[in-house]
């Protein structure tokens, strides 16, 4: 009885225990395992893991209890993550639905909790090597992806798509080192494949699967939105250049909408094979273009022939206002 009562004191003079695992050695094949599933038997661990870009920390996550009964969507048995430095275990913890784990030189590590919850919602955490944390920011929206720069400075993640919702899409940037958000956007160039953080600049890169990158402030600032207009311009794609169109709240420069028309006619040329209605909404945006150059009569035969392709693509009232307007 004195001996459990004094080792229940020297406990609670040296504070809480540790988490199961924490401080614990790992053996070396178990963690050089390359794949992204792991198996670790010390810690009785199945799941994802993720390397620092040095090599030193790795990030490991389950989506799953700890009893291995259940993961995944569900209602409750919280996940739980390890972060090992070398060998070492030194950061253990629990959240409902760890996804999406990344790591930095210095072990500052993120993780994207999708929540137990049906609803719309998430929350991306953001903790130091020792485990502390150092934000959590809740979305009223599925988290999408998430980035972290090698040297644990900066990290972003964005949402998706959650309509009616002020987190819809936002792509929401952080400086860990000060512990604070900050600024947060809706990318015009849509969501990336993935972030870079260039050493020579503050600026978030967003990446794509063709190996476009455009620059965002860390304000959340569209610093390469030139560019990105002149990229989407030359793909000759119909819904960029309606994305485009909306970006000026349907009232682009002349000088943009000459711009818009080369492309809408390069579009145009090759879209022979294409379904009516994408045909139609490419020549009802010609239209509008040709509108704000204030060459009507061309504006209302276009009109017309996106009518007879697709009598629904909402450009009839219009065309009844420049047949009046040109008494055609």
């Amino acid at each position: 009885m004195l001996k459990w009562l004094f080792g229940a004191n020297e406990r609670a003079a040296g504070g809480p225990e540790p988490p199961a695992g924490a401080r614990q050695r790992i053996s070396r094949q178990s963690l050089d395992d390359a794949s992204r599933i792991v198996h670790i038997p010390e810690l009785n661990f199945i799941g994802h893991q993720v390397r620092s870009a040095n090599g030193r920390f790795i990030l490991l996550w389950r989506d799953g209890n700890d009893a291995g009964t259940v993961g995944g969507a569900r209602q409750s048995g919280l996940g739980r993550y390890y972060l090992v430095d070398g060998d070492l275990v030194v950061a253990v913890g629990q959240v409902e639905r760890p996804n999406d784990g990344r790591v930095a030189n210095n072990g500052t590590f993120t993780l994207n909790d999708w929540r137990f919850t049906s609803e719309l919602c998430g929350m991306f955490l953001a903790f130091r090597a020792d485990g502390s944390p150092i934000i959590t920011r809740t979305f009223a929206a599925n988290i999408f992806d998430s980035g972290l720069s090698d040297d644990g400075r900066y990290a972003v993640c964005q949402a998706c798509n959650a309509p009616n919702s002020e987190d819809s899409s936002r792509l929401v940037i952080f400086d860990l080192e000060a512990g604070i958000e900050t600024g947060s956007c809706v990318p015009e160039s849509g969501w990336a494949a993935r972030y870079e953080f260039p050493a020579d600049r503050p600026v978030v890169r967003l990446l794509y699967l063709k190996g476009e990158g455009f620059d965002y402030g860390l304000d959340g600032t569209f610093l390469d939105r030139d560019t990105w207009v002149e990229a989407s311009l030359a793909k000759g794609d119909v819904y960029l250049v309606q994305k485009l169109f909306r970006a000026t709240g349907d009232a682009p420069s002349p000088e943009l909408a000459n711009r818009l028309l080369i492309s809408l006619d390069g579009f145009l040329v090759n879209a022979d094979a294409l379904d009516p209605h994408t045909r139609a909404l490419a020549l009802k945006l010609k239209g509008a273009c040709c509108e704000i150059l204030e060459d009507f009569p061309k504006a209302l035969r276009i009109y017309d022939a996106a009518l007879a392709l697709d009598p629904k693509i909402g450009v009839k009232r219009r065309a009844e206002q420049l047949r009046k307007l040109t008494g055609s």
